[in-house]
Parts: C-alpha cells; sequence; structure tokens
C-alpha cells in the first residue's frame, strides 16, 4: 500500500535535486578567461629615437609601456633582437647606453625586470671582442633568451651565453606564457646560431611540458623564414619578429607574425584573451610613437646624459655644411627607392673618381635617420658612414650594368642593402609575374639609352668591389670581377664628402627621377 508523501518530504526533494542540478551546471562552466598584453619592439639602435628625437625612442616606449599597465593588466614588453648595434654610440660607447637606459624600461634602473625579455640578433655580435657582449648581457636586469644561439670558445659551440636562457615560463594573470628565441643561421667565430626550426621544435616541447598554455617566439630572420617556421612547427601562437625594419604583419593559420618599425617608431601591441579552452583570442595593433607621444622624464633624462657622454666622445658636433632639403637616410628609403642622401653621396663619388656612373649599396648607409633642412653634422657623417669606405673605379659592359640594376631592384620590397642608390643613371623597373624587373629600354646613362654592347666607367665603394657577391652581385665574384681604374684618384668616400660639404657650404640635391618604380 503507497502512503501519500508529506508536504515536507516534498520540499526536501526538490531542494536536494535543485542542489544536484546547481552543482551539475558548475561541473561544465569553464574558468574565466585570462587576460595579458604584449608590447613589440625590433632593431632598435638610437636610444634618442630619429629626426633629432622627434620620432620613436625609448622615452615613448616606457611612456607608452605605463599606459598600457595603467588598468592593471600584465604587460609583457618584448624585444625581436639587435638592442645592442649598430649606431655611432655604440660605437664610441661599447653599447653601455643601451643597456643601461633599457634597465629604466620599468621605472627602476635598479630593479629586475622580468618583464622585459629580449632575443639575440646578428648585430649583438658586430664587436669582435666577445668579453663586450658578455659585459653587456651581464649588466642587463632583464632577461635574454636566446633558443639556438651559442658561445663558441676555440671552435667549439656548446654552452649558452651566461645571462642568457633557452625557454622562459612566466605566471600572466593565472595563464603560463612560454617564450623561446631564434636567431637565423649565423657564424660569428665566438658565437653560433643554427637549426632554427630543430630548436623551436624543442622549446615548443619542453614548454608545453612546464605547461605554458600560450607559446610566443621571439625571432630575428626575415619574414619568409618566419612564415616558414609557423607552417613548419605547430604550437607557436604569436611571433614577435626583427630582423625586417619595416612595419609588417602576416597571419599563418591563426598564428599573427608581425614586425615593428626599427628604432620604435612605431611599435606592436597585443591586447590577448586566453579561454580555459581553444585558441587565444587577439590582433595586433601599430602604434606610431611620433612627437603627439609625451617622453617619459627620467628616461629622457638619462638618454640626454648619454648623448653628452656621446659629444665628448666626438670632440665635438662639428657643422660641416647645410643642406636645403632633407637628407633622407632612413633604411626603407636608402634601400628602396631614390633618395637625395643617395644621389648627394653617389654624385661626389663620380665626380671624385671621373667615371661615367657611381653606385652605392643602400645597405652602405647606416645613420637610419633623416638628416632635416639645415646643418650637416659630424654626427650625421659618423652615422652615414659608419664603417670605412674607400672610392674605387672599374669598367663595366652595358649588359653588366642592367645586370647588377635587376640585382638591385629584386628584394627592392623587403628591404634589402643590395638596392643601389646612383649618379649618371635613370632608369624605372616594374613588377610582372612575382619578379622585378628592369626593361634595357627603361636605362639611360648620362642621358642616353643603355648601349649592351658598351663599356662604362663605375664608382663605388672597396667593400662593394670586395665583398659584392655578398649582395648576389655575380660581377664581383673572384673570376668576375674587373680590374680596378683611376687608382690615382682613390679616396676615403667620407672624407671626400666632407671636403665638398666646406667648399659647397650649402648643398641642394634632391630627389629628381633616377629610380622610378612603374
Amino acid at each position: 500500500m503507497n502512503r501519500p508523501r508529506s508536504p515536507l518530504f516534498h520540499f526536501a526533494f526538490c531542494i536536494l535535486h535543485s542542489a544536484l542540478l546547481v552543482l551539475a551546471g558548475c561541473a561544465t562552466l569553464d574558468p574565466p578567461p585570462t587576460r595579458f598584453k604584449i608590447l613589440q619592439v625590433n632593431d632598435v639602435y638610437k636610444i634618442e629615437g630619429l629626426e633629432g628625437g622627434q620620432s620613436g625612442g625609448w622615452a615613448r616606449v616606457r611612456t607608452l609601456r605605463e599606459q598600457l599597465e595603467s588598468d592593471g593588466t600584465p604587460v609583457l614588453l618584448l624585444h625581436g633582437g639587435d638592442a645592442l648595434y649598430p649606431s655611432v654610440a655604440s660605437k664610441f660607447l661599447e653599447a653601455k647606453q643601451m643597456i643601461d637606459v633599457m634597465n629604466l624600461l620599468d621605472g627602476d634602473a635598479e630593479a629586475f625586470d622580468p618583464a622585459l625579455i629580449v632575443t639575440l640578433g646578428n648585430h649583438e655580435f658586430d664587436n669582435k671582442d666577445p668579453n663586450l657582449l658578455i659585459s653587456r648581457l651581464a649588466e642587463s636586469k632583464f632577461q635574454w633568451v636566446a633558443t639556438n644561439t651559442l658561445q663558441c670558445v676555440e671552435k667549439k659551440c656548446e654552452k649558452p651565453f651566461a645571462n642568457t636562457q633557452q625557454t622562459i615560463v612566466l605566471d600572466l594573470d593565472g595563464t603560463r606564457v612560454g617564450i623561446f628565441g631564434v636567431l637565423y643561421e649565423h657564424d660569428k667565430g665566438y658565437a653560433a646560431a643554427s637549426n632554427v626550426k630543430a630548436a623551436a621544435r624543442y622549446a615548443v616541447q619542453l614548454l608545453r611540458r612546464q605547461g605554458a598554455r600560450v607559446i610566443v617566439a621571439l625571432t630575428h630572420e626575415d619574414m619568409p623564414d618566419d612564415e616558414e617556421l609557423v607552417r613548419d612547427v605547430e604550437g607557436i601562437d604569436v611571433v614577435i619578429g626583427g630582423h625586417d625594419h619595416l612595419f609588417m604583419q602576416q597571419k599563418v593559420g591563426g598564428t599573427w607574425i608581425t614586425k615593428a618599425d626599427a628604432d620604435a617608431k612605431s611599435v606592436i601591441v597585443y591586447d590577448v584573451t586566453v579561454p580555459a579552452r581553444g585558441p587565444i583570442r587577439t590582433a595586433p595593433l601599430r602604434v606610431v610613437l611620433d612627437s603627439t607621444v609625451a617622453k617619459d622624464e627620467t628616461v629622457d633624462a638619462r638618454v640626454q646624459e648619454w648623448m653628452s657622454a656621446l659629444a665628448a666622445k666626438l670632440g665635438g658636433n662639428e657643422t660641416l655644411g647645410m643642406t636645403e632639403n632633407m637628407l633622407e637616410g632612413v633604411e626603407p628609403a636608402v634601400r628602396g627607392r631614390e633618395t637625395a642622401l643617395g644621389n648627394l653621396l653617389t654624385d661626389v663619388a663620380r665626380e671624385q673618381m671621373g667615371t661615367d656612373i657611381a653606385v652605392m649599396n643602400g645597405g652602405s648607409i647606416r645613420i637610419n635617420d633623416n638628416v632635416p633642412p639645415g646643418p650637416i653634422t659630424r654626427y650625421d657623417m659618423e652615422g652615414i658612414f659608419y664603417y670605412k669606405n674607400g672610392l674605387v673605379a672599374f669598367r663595366v659592359t652595358g649588359q653588366q650594368l642592367l645586370d647588377m640594376l635587376r640585382n638591385s631592384v629584386s628584394r627592392v620590397d623587403a628591404g634589402d642593402g643590395r638596392f643601389l642608390q646612383v649618379s649618371g643613371i635613370r632608369y624605372a623597373y616594374s613588377k610582372q609575374g612575382g619578379k622585378f624587373v628592369v626593361d634595357p629600354a627603361d636605362v639611360q646613362v648620362n642621358g642616353r639609352p643603355l648601349d649592351l654592347n658598351a663599356t662604362y666607367s663605375v664608382a663605388a665603394s672597396d667593400f662593394m668591389y670586395l665583398r659584392g657577391m655578398e649582395d648576389n652581385y655575380e660581377l664581383f665574384t673572384d673570376a668576375n670581377r674587373p680590374p680596378k681604374i683611376n687608382e690615382e684618384r682613390e679616396a676615403d668616400w667620407r672624407e671626400t664628402v666632407e671636403a665638398h660639404l666646406r667648399k659647397m657650404k650649402t648643398v641642394d640635391v634632391e630627389v629628381e627621377g633616377r629610380i622610378v618604380r612603374k
């Protein structure tokens, strides 16, 4: 016989049932997503920024970092390499100014900054003395990550540099973030980088075992190599890239690859949301650090101290002459189009060497800055002629000259140093079938159509004459290199330009259509 259940029983049953439903629902709910930000810089050579401090520079990076941190969200400041060299300041101050200013980017020069992480770039090894690099690493109050770069002693490359780590794991807002850093295959005698993809696979696997939910690669290589790395190595969520000095972004699958403009002219900001399951959510935002962004006063004061130290090393910043027009020396310009600075330098070379034409590879112009209308100073010349270059002359056929021009523009969109600034030549090039081409009909030498069978005299740097094959100029292989001419006119290129400026007092050189992209 079934007895009727009391109202109390029904009430207790409903309470128990509701509780079980709540518990079941809670068991399926994911924890809330976590969040952090990335502030990306790469290839920063000048602590003071560009154009007399009107653009870029570390003081503005500090300002932006502080703004990004203001809402309490963790911020990673990640550097894609080339943190020490090359610059005029590093040449004379042994890169001490770079580390000293970077130690201030968290607002405290003495505190260790775990959120600033830098990978090694190829220019970290510019100085031939390994002890200089080792000293700068030891002075760093932030983290260096180098997964595939080892120190070499007596040709044995077995150990990482002291004060570098192969991988790094940080806990950000409850999410473990893994970071590794790779440099393109590189051998500088006391340092060697190799096996980029193998090192990346090892790093991803290691970081996953260590519980990394998000994996960030700091890379210092060309964009196409970054794209290939992401395609071939699974598990990379974001690539913070260096080596290319122009702003670039590319998405491969679900992975963003970004490059900022050199010298912090622009930076990249990521706002990363990490759900409990599934892919991260983020997208890069380019932020231009121009004069509208205030400089952090503490960092800027330290920058000015170092600029005074540099002036003392140079023995003063003498004015050599004046320019009526801006002389563009930033790498995107000198490695990608005709510039007034390139015209000035090659015109002086052609006059000195008494040749039909003159060429200068953009990679030899190291100032990576613009000289605005007004004074041209010794500091400017130190940057333009970071390396000592002599002038030489030789003869080429019209066909060889055409081959040089075609090689010059072959990687123009990549900002490659092989791009030639020219004097005595006017030519046009275009992109056809995915390649940049120069038609001989679009080339003139001193106002006359190019004659493929004629012979022309050329002025260039002794570096290009001896090592131009490194930029794929077949003319300068040992088997093909033409004999020198006009050897009695050979001179130091910088000294020749400085003498020209003192003589002219004011130069009015400008862009005039020597190189045209159709």
